[in-house]
């Protein structure tokens, strides 16, 4: 039940009211009415006792959600019972869905039950300045600031890990669909994004548009899961990276390169955000063809065809029909050079890509899941191209970093972590909270 309830937008209920109604279905769902004090019911949950008492008012109105009863069972003993209102329990029995369908499950059961899971940063938990004592009265105590993720960051965590698939990329969840999923609105949502980004459970995310190029007109923002953070406390990463390292130049210049002029002229007709936007789907091509048709990518690029690519590129993209002097307009016949050139960049790129790991990584890669992620083009003349994998591209190695071919050096790691902080910045495995 509490899988359907971070699913399905609930009307009407704020975060931390969302955050109890989920947890307390999940550690009760089933068991009919539970005798409980406040205090009992936090310590089961891993809540605070404020939180109870704030939430469970509002749930139990008119028995929408919660239904709170009066037991009276003697001195000391719970005084009030708690179960799901029905109107939610028939909602579990006619979609008995269950946290076994969810790629993440365990991820969001600890999301959801964890109250111990820290931020990531370097927040210390000590008074900030020492107040001054007024005379004839007792210091106050200082407040401390709490290092522990909030109530309503973990519930946001655990609504993009439902929506996450099996190496932590979030597609079409939009704003206004995390608004109803989440309680929160856009004012206290944004920062709440961009703390998760900064914390490293959010690798990175490239923000939606709309534009009249893309065959959704509106793209919502992708967001890149951190499904190896450390708080999260899996025994083993959720899934691998590999680090390709040469000498390159930006993201522009390379989809650019051999390009005809109708293409040239329609990148330099594309405002960053959209390029960024476009950028991302031919890196999701360039996933595809690694991930299915690893056979049979082959060198030279130009020499290999394969015509259900070029449909999928077709479908996602609309031919630009504005004013011609902005460089968007294209004729149809120019038009398909357009998606051509696509193509052979996607080919292009798989296949270059395929060899430089057959080149280096021990074991068949072959049917292996993979997902280019985006990294930060680089001001030294070099280029990253990071991928997540299901399983480690070595033995006893999840990360893996392969430097320019000419130094010749690749580098095993045994998880992300060994990594530098910076190291993970330039490779896109993190976001530097400094680049803003």
């Amino acid at each position: 039940m509490f899988v359907d309830l971070l699913l399905k937008p609930v009307s009407g209920l704020g975060p931390n009211a969302r955050f109890f109604l989920a947890a307390f279905a999940m550690r009760f769902g089933g068991e009919g009415a539970v005798l409980l004090t406040v205090k009992e019911l936090a310590r089961r949950l891993m809540i605070s006792s404020r939180l109870v008492t704030e939430v469970v008012p509002e749930l139990a109105r008119d028995e929408a959600f919660l239904v709170v009863k009066e037991v009276s069972v003697g001195r000391g003993r719970p005084t009030r019972s708690y179960e799901i209102a029905p109107a939610l329990q028939e909602v579990e029995r006619s979609r008995p869905e269950s946290i076994a369908s969810l790629t993440h499950g365990p991820l969001i059961r600890h999301l959801l039950s964890c109250p111990d899971i820290q931020e990531s940063d370097s927040i210390v938990e000590v008074a900030v300045g020492e107040p001054e004592q007024a005379v004839g009265y007792k210091q106050l105590p200082a407040r401390k600031k709490s290092n522990r993720l909030s109530v309503s960051n973990r519930l946001l965590l655990a609504v993009l890990m439902c929506h996450a698939d099996d190496l932590g990329v979030v597609r079409r969840v939009g704003m206004p669909m995390l608004k109803q999923l989440t309680g929160l609105d856009e004012v206290k949502l944004k920062p709440r994004l961009r703390r998760l980004v900064h914390l490293g459970f959010i690798r990175s995310s490239v923000a939606g548009v709309t534009s009249s190029i893309f065959a959704e007109v509106k793209v919502s923002t992708t967001y890149f899961l951190n499904l190896n953070h450390p708080q999260l406390r899996l025994e083993e990463d959720c899934c691998a990276s590999i680090v390709l390292h040469e000498y390159g130049v930006g993201r522009r210049e390379t989809v650019s390169a051999a390009a005809p002029a109708v293409a040239l002229r329609f990148f330099q007709a594309l405002r960053e955000p959209v390029f960024e936007v476009l950028y991302l789907k031919l890196a999701r091509y360039v996933s595809h063809l690694l991930s299915h048709h690893w056979n049979e990518l082959r060198l030279p690029e130009r020499s290999w065809e394969f015509a259900p690519l070029k449909n999928m590129i077709s479908a996602d993209f609309n031919r630009p029909q504005g004013d011609f002097t902005t460089g968007l307009a294209i004729g149809e016949a120019d038009w398909l050079e357009v998606i051509d050139h696509f193509h052979w960049f996607v080919v292009a790129r798989a296949a270059k890509i395929k060899s430089r790991l057959e080149g280096t990584v021990l074991g068949d890669l072959k049917d292996s899941r993979m997902e280019v992620i985006p990294s930060p083009d680089r001001d030294d003349g070099s280029r990253i191209t990071t991928l997540l994998l299901r399983r480690g591209p070595v033995p006893v190695a999840s990360c893996l970093v392969i430097r320019d071919a000419r130094s010749g050096f690749c580098e095993p790691f045994n998880g992300e972590t060994q990594l530098t902080e910076e190291e993970r910045y330039q490779f896109g495995l993190q976001t530097n909270p400094k680049s803003g």
